[in-house]
């Protein structure tokens, strides 16, 4: 008769055991169970054991007492540890995370924008018959400069060689350049002399002023009558001889290689 009350108490505990425990791998052990070999559970996967815990259907991620309850320290209905604005005020209207729209969205961490392709590298600008004159040559004649009669002053007339000369001039302020002034043979040596030396400090005056030049890599140096290009047979020879030259003085300071601009 013992047995077989013992073998129905047995049955009664078998049917009796809650499907959550049926067949529960005892991965943890409660040692403070009375039982501590039976499986110790945990439901909502808080850290308190089912045994011990009042509040099993715990949010994720919630902060809970020893009793697996959650908190909510400012009230607004999302618990701590889940709460990511901890100390919202009463009545404030908050999203899953805890924090006002507004807020939430100015804590969202700044969108990574990528920067802007960079812009081409802009071709060169092309060199000028002028440039090229006085690369290949050393040697640049300004035509088209003028002066009053048996006067140093510059004419308005002169100012488009001047600057086409002057920005050449900017592009290379290695090179060292002498302003040459010459005359044709009319009237004496001695004037002429003169005359060529005022002339060719006009125009150095002239490319300082308006340029961004080392004075001291540009020179003047008149030359009078004593260079002419032509017999002067005619009125056009004449004036041939009266002309304003660029040299360079340090030719090795010259490029090499330079593309011409095609006019």
């Amino acid at each position: 008769m013992r047995g077989v009350v013992s073998l129905a108490v047995l049955a009664l505990l078998l049917v009796s055991v809650p499907p959550a425990f049926a067949g529960a791998p005892n991965t943890h052990v409660d040692p403070d169970a009375p039982c501590y070999r039976w499986p110790a559970l945990d439901y909502d996967g808080d850290g308190v054991f089912d045994r011990m815990d009042r509040c099993n259907d715990t949010q994720p991620g919630c902060s809970v007492d020893r009793w697996g309850c959650s908190s909510d320290a400012d009230g607004d209905g999302v618990c701590d540890g889940v709460d990511q604005c901890p100390n919202t005020p009463a009545g404030t209207k908050v999203n899953a995370t805890g924090c006002p729209p507004d807020q939430a969205r100015a804590a969202e961490p700044p969108r990574e924008v990528a920067p802007p392709p960079p812009a081409p590298v802009p071709p060169p600008p092309p060199v000028s018959e002028t440039e090229r004159q006085l690369i290949e040559r050393g040697v640049l004649r300004l035509e088209r400069v003028y002066f009053e009669t048996n006067s140093a002053r510059l004419l308005d007339e002169s100012r488009a060689t001047l600057d086409e000369a002057g920005a050449t001039l900017e592009k290379y302020p290695q090179l060292e350049v002498e302003v040459q002034g010459h005359t044709d043979t009319r009237g004496s040596a001695t004037y002429n002399q003169r005359l060529s030396q005022s002339r060719a400090e006009s125009v150095r005056a002239y490319l300082l002023e308006h340029f961004r030049l080392d004075g001291a890599r540009l020179t003047a140096r008149g030359y009078g009558e004593s260079e002419p290009e032509t017999r002067e047979r005619n009125d056009e020879e004449l004036l041939r001889n009266r002309r304003v030259m660029l040299k360079v003085l340090n030719p090795d300071a010259l490029p090499r290689g330079t593309t011409v601009e095609q006019r």
